[in-house]
């Protein structure tokens, strides 16, 4: 197996959890998912990284951190943010 992937990531993140007999029936079904949309939509797989989950998921934190703050301020509410 390849390291510094983003599958070999999610398999040894897996492993830690599951056990190998189960991360390899996971990492077996990630990759079904990922031929799946390459077909869809006819492109090349691309690599994302080792550390794409953890970016993706940053990302993702900010994004409804936004939206909360926006919610609040609609409500009538004066936000201030911390550093």
């Amino acid at each position: 197996m390849t390291r510094n992937t983003r599958l070999s990531a999610r398999y040894w993140s897996w492993v830690k959890r599951l056990g190998k007999k189960k991360a390899l029936v996971a990492l077996g079904h990630t990759l079904l998912r990922i031929v799946y949309h390459l077909l869809l939509h006819r492109r090349p797989y691309q690599e994302l990284g080792p550390d794409y989950l953890d970016r993706h998921c940053a990302e993702r934190q900010l994004r409804k951190q936004s939206q909360w703050i926006k919610q609040l301020e609609e409500s009538g509410f004066s936000v201030t943010k911390l550093a």
